[in-house]
């Protein structure tokens, strides 16, 4: 018995159907001829509808490839859309908004926007070009001091300051993470956030590390006269225990505040 390839029967049903032959009478042929090897009666149904509807073709049609819908230019425009409406959603959290795969985002992100994750740097404050202009005379006007005093100067100096210290969990750089462009700038985000709960906090320090780190006691208000006692009581004293050497002279580094300009600290700074 004879083995006839499945496009040959499709000629064969071909041929048959041109010459009035139904489908069953068609099937009973093919089975005589090509026995077990034959397609069942129901495809046999289906080409002779085929051939009927006006197809001349006995090949498969050729498979059309799927349509890349996952990185389409629409799709890639919508997750473009999505992240810069908020830069710091997660991968997973713009496939949950799309309808695609972790994998077809993370891919579009990197290869299709060229974007990246960064984290945001600190920046203390958003400086104006004048206040950049004032630092830079500063720093180099001490410079110069430095360099008369054979490079002693800034071994002398002695910082201190104030700050608010809230009481939270600051943001973590995971959480503060956004997603940008390879040619755009970084994200920044600045100290000053608001907090219900904080305390004033006073830091000495030189250029070896730390001499006094002075928590102000909650409600107390920081005058001339409770200054010039944390200098008296406590500054000095951690000086002299932690750096005998700079106790004998110091250049004392303060800002303007009205407590650091009483007559009484500058009293007590003069002796």
């Amino acid at each position: 018995m004879a083995t006839f390839s499945l496009r040959e029967q499709r000629a064969i049903i071909r041929f048959l159907n041109l010459r009035g032959v139904t489908p069953i009478e068609i099937h009973r042929q093919l089975k005589e001829t090509c026995g077990d090897g034959v397609m069942d009666v129901s495809k046999v149904r289906s080409w002779v509808r085929q051939f009927n509807e006006g197809r001349t073709s006995c090949d498969n049609k050729p498979k059309q490839p799927w349509a890349r819908t996952s990185r389409s230019d629409d799709m890639i425009e919508k997750v473009e859309r999505i992240v810069l409406g908020d830069r710091r959603m997660t991968v997973e959290q713009i496939a949950s908004s799309v309808g695609i795969s972790v994998g077809a985002v993370h891919t579009i992100l990197h290869d299709d926007l060229k974007m990246r994750k960064v984290s945001s740097r600190w920046v203390q404050r958003m400086l104006t070009d004048d206040h950049k202009a004032a630092r830079v005379a500063c720093c180099q006007a001490m410079l110069m001091r430095n360099d008369s005093m054979n490079g002693t100067f800034f071994s002398s100096i002695v910082t201190m300051d104030e700050t608010w210290m809230p009481f939270f969990n600051p943001e973590t750089k995971r959480q503060s993470a956004q997603w940008k462009h390879t040619d755009s700038p970084p994200p920044k985000k600045f100290h000053v956030t608001a907090s219900a709960e904080k305390m004033v906090v006073s830091m000495f320090w030189h250029s070896e590390g730390v001499s006094l780190t002075h928590c102000v006691p909650k409600g107390t208000t920081v005058t001339g006269a409770s200054y010039e006692n944390v200098l008296k009581n406590k500054f000095l004293p951690a000086l002299r225990q932690k750096r005998p050497g700079k106790a004998a002279r110091v250049l004392f580094h303060q800002d303007n505040a009205p407590a650091h300009r009483a007559n009484v600290t500058q009293t007590f700074l003069q002796l």
